[in-house]
C-alpha cells in the first residue's frame, strides 16, 4: 500500500483573506491576482456621480479603498499572493487573518455585478450648492427638491437681498464643499 504525500491527504480548504493594496490600485491588484490559478478575487466597487467643473462625471471606485478580498489555500499560495504586484500586505489581527465565508458571500449576493450604483447625493434636499454655469454663476444656494420629471433641481438663492426659487439643471451646480 503506497503512501500519498501529506499535502494530498490533508486537503487544505480555500479561505477568504483581506489584502491591503496600493492606493487607487485595487482594480489592478485584483486583475493580477485573478490570473493566478487557485485564487478567487473579489473587489467590490461603487459607481457614483461626482460633479466636476466640466459637469457631472461617473466614477467607479473601490467600495473599500485600499482593500480587496482573495480566496486561496494559505499554505500553498500566501507568498505568491502577498508578493503580487499591487499588494502591500495581508490584513491580520493577531493570529486572525481569515474572513468568514458568509461575510464575503453576503457581500457578493448584495452586489450581483460586483458594483453598487450610488445615488447622486449632491442634489439631496438641504445640500449647500454653488452655481457653476449660466447668468447666476458663482451664487450659493440650498437644494429644495429634485424634480426628476424635468431633470431639474429646485434651489433657493439669496439674490439681491431676497430669497428666490430657481429650477436648474443638475449639471449647473456643485456642492459648496467641492468648490475650490
Amino acid at each position: 500500500m503506497a503512501h500519498e504525500p501529506a499535502s494530498e491527504n490533508t486537503k487544505e480548504a480555500k479561505e477568504w483573506f483581506c489584502l491591503r493594496t496600493q492606493t487607487k490600485r485595487e482594480h489592478i491588484a485584483a486583475a493580477i491576482l485573478d490570473r493566478l490559478d487557485e485564487v478567487e478575487v473579489f473587489c467590490p466597487r461603487i459607481s457614483q456621480v461626482k460633479k466636476t467643473r466640466a459637469g457631472k462625471k461617473r466614477f467607479v471606485e473601490a467600495m473599500f479603498p485600499g482593500y480587496i478580498f482573495a480566496k486561496f489555500h494559505y499554505q500553498t499560495h500566501s507568498r505568491q499572493v502577498v508578493y503580487s504586484q499591487g499588494i502591500t500586505q495581508m490584513v491580520e489581527l493577531g493570529d486572525r487573518r481569515v474572513i468568514p465565508e458568509r461575510i464575503v458571500q453576503d457581500l457578493k449576493e448584495s452586489l450581483p455585478e460586483g458594483i453598487i450604483e450610488a445615488p447622486d447625493l449632491s442634489i439631496e434636499p438641504g445640500a449647500e450648492i454653488q452655481l457653476i454655469t449660466g447668468s447666476l454663476k458663482g451664487l450659493n444656494g440650498k437644494v429644495l427638491a429634485q424634480l426628476p420629471a424635468k431633470n431639474r433641481v429646485q434651489i433657493l438663492l439669496d439674490f439681491l437681498g431676497r430669497e428666490i426659487t430657481v429650477d436648474v439643471s443638475p449639471d449647473d451646480i456643485l456642492l459648496s464643499r467641492d468648490v475650490d
